[in-house]
């Protein structure tokens, strides 16, 4: 891999419930054929009479789809030196490891939004053995919250994991030399677009209404604990489960010539008029 390449892995991820799809879907026919309206106030299209057969495979009632994806680069060598030198009790010979920066996506589609909100969740992200993170971000809870506030359509995230909110990348009049031009999956069919400048690192085309609010912790030196959960109610965003999406990042080092892997494991509570509150969860090699 050389230095100012971008590789891109995606995934799909389905956070299931104890509820089985066909019950859950005979519970919200029976529910709108007897109330004449949708669970939680939702705007959603009735339920066709006489019902259609349905597809059990289908992400339906409290079941979730979440959409992983892991962007990762060679950590400049600039970065890596400042790095090093602001850890005195971790010795690290770096010609004796590679360096990655990786950017973790995670975008969330609950299967039935008119019946089900999404109320919080954990993220437990882990590397393997001869791997250490070294940098991670966000770190303060505020960064996800001004994001949010400013109401920007993308996100951006420096060489050093600095996060902040920005224009969309197609705004811009002049691109930068040597940019890099990928996309994420982020729903059925749908894809945002991304950039990577060894300059002014990522550009994701985020919009801030579809963030979910997070607070990282670090286990050790290869594991992370995420907690995530909606904004909170006084910011003008609906707290559905239409799309949600958080994005994390990490400057990890690995043994020579192998390239970073994560284990992420997510588990969540949803809850809605039909299931009341149901655990969801779900876990992921990528």
């Amino acid at each position: 891999m050389e230095d100012n390449n971008v590789s891109v892995e995606s995934v799909e991820l389905a956070l299931l419930s104890d509820i089985e799809v066909s019950s859950a879907l005979m519970m919200k026919d029976a529910y709108q054929a007897q109330s004449g309206d949708t669970p939680d106030g939702e705007q959603c299209a009735p339920s066709p009479k006489p019902p259609v057969p349905r597809n059990e495979d289908e992400t339906a009632g409290p079941n979730a789809k979440v959409y992983v994806t892991k962007v990762f680069h060679r950590t400049p060598p600039e970065v890596v030196e400042t790095i090093l030198r602001k850890e005195s009790d971790h010795k690290t010979d770096p010609a004796t490891r590679d360096f990655y920066t990786l950017v973790l996506s995670l975008s969330m589609r609950l299967g039935d939004p008119c019946t089900t909100r999404f109320l919080n969740g954990n993220v437990d992200i882990s590397f393997p053995h001869g791997m250490t993170i070294h940098a991670y971000s966000p770190k303060d809870r505020g960064i996800i919250p001004a994001i949010i506030k400013s109401g920007k359509d993308a996100i951006s995230l420096s060489q050093t994991l600095d996060m902040g909110a920005s224009a969309h990348q197609d705004t811009k009049t002049r691109p930068e030399p040597q940019e890099k031009h990928f996309t994420i999956p982020v729903g059925p069919g749908e894809k945002i677009s991304g950039t990577y400048s060894t300059k002014n690192g990522y550009s994701l085309a985020i919009p801030a209404g579809v963030l979910l609010e997070y607070q990282g912790m670090l286990k050790n030196r290869r594991e992370m604990f995420w907690e995530i959960f909606p904004p909170m109610p006084l910011q003008d965003i609906e707290p559905t489960g239409k799309e949600m999406q958080a994005v994390f990042s990490f400057i990890v080092q690995a043994p020579k010539n192998s390239q970073p892997k994560i284990t992420a494991r997510i588990e969540g509570r949803v809850k809605g008029n039909l299931w009341g509150v149901v655990p969801v969860k779900g876990s992921v090699n990528i």
